[in-house]
C-alpha cells in the first residue's frame, strides 16, 4: 500500500521525542570554567525515558585534586575534606557513560556542564560527549512566555517543584528532570512532537518585545 500523499512524512533521520532516552546532569565544579583549570566536585546524572521513567542514575563527589574555593564552599556546601575520599574522575568516567551512553544531554545551561564534563572526560583518556544536546534554559524561552526570568530557581518556583539541597549536583539534576518533563508538554502543546521540530523551535527567531520607557529591575543570568 502507497504511503498517503496528504500526511507528511518525517525525515529519515527524525525521530519522536517520546522514542529518545534523556540524560538529565548537573555538575559542581571548583570555579566558572574548565580551560582555567578547574575541575568537577561532583556529578549527578539521571537516565530516564520521556514519561519520566528512570532508566539509570549516577550520584557522586569527585575529587577535584586542587583546592575549592571558600566562595565555591558557601555556594554548594562542598568541602575539601567531603572530596579528600571522593574518586577522581577517571574512576566514575565508566560509570558515566553508561548513563549517558546514546541519550539525549539535557542541563540546565547545558554548555557549562557539557564543557565541564567533556574536558573531564577527555583528561581521563575517555571520548568526549557526543550526540544530541538540550538546554532547558532555551527550551523555557521558547515554552514559558509568562515569566522574564528563566533560571532555574524562578522555574522551579513557577512550576511548584521542589529542589533540596540546592546547588547539590543530584538534587538540581532530580529538579531539572521534572522541568524538563513539564517543557516538553508545553513543546507537544504546541504540535512539536519530532526532534528535528523541537531544532526548529528553539532556533526560530524570537518576536521582539517593545521596550517599555519604565524603569526596571536589574536583569540577572537565566541559569543563576
Amino acid at each position: 500500500m502507497s504511503a498517503d500523499p496528504r500526511v507528511p512524512v518525517p525525515p529519515a533521520d527524525d525521530v519522536a521525542l517520546a522514542a529518545l532516552d534523556y540524560v538529565i546532569v548537573d555538575v559542581e565544579t571548583t570555579g566558572g570554567s574548565p580551560d582555567r583549570g578547574h575541575r568537577v566536585t561532583e556529578v549527578g546524572a539521571i537516565r530516564m525515558d520521556r514519561h519520566g521513567t528512570v532508566l539509570d542514575e549516577l550520584s557522586t563527589l569527585v575529587d577535584p585534586g586542587r583546592p575549592i574555593p571558600r566562595a565555591v564552599t558557601h555556594l554548594t556546601h562542598i568541602t575539601q575534606d567531603m572530596v579528600a575520599a571522593a574518586p577522581p574522575f577517571e574512576e566514575i568516567a565508566p560509570a558515566f557513560q553508561r548513563v549517558s551512553a546514546g541519550a539525549v544531554f539535557v542541563a540546565h545551561n547545558a554548555p557549562f556542564d557539557h564543557r565541564f564534563l567533556t574536558a573531564e572526560l577527555k583528561r581521563a583518556d575517555f571520548a568526549g560527549l557526543r550526540g544530541r544536546q538540550l538546554c532547558t534554559v532555551r527550551l523555557a524561552r521558547r515554552t514559558v512566555p509568562e515569566i522574564r526570568r528563566r533560571s532555574l530557581d524562578a522555574l522551579l518556583y513557577f512550576f511548584g517543584i521542589p529542589c533540596e539541597p540546592r546547588h547539590r549536583a543530584f538534587s538540581d539534576a532530580r529538579a531539572t528532570a521534572d522541568l524538563l518533563l513539564k517543557l516538553l508538554d508545553r513543546v507537544e502543546g504546541q504540535g512539536v512532537d519530532t526532534w528535528n521540530g523541537l531544532q526548529e523551535l528553539l532556533n526560530r527567531k524570537a518576536t521582539r518585545k517593545k521596550r517599555s520607557a519604565l524603569p526596571r529591575s536589574m536583569d540577572w543570568p537565566e541559569w543563576a
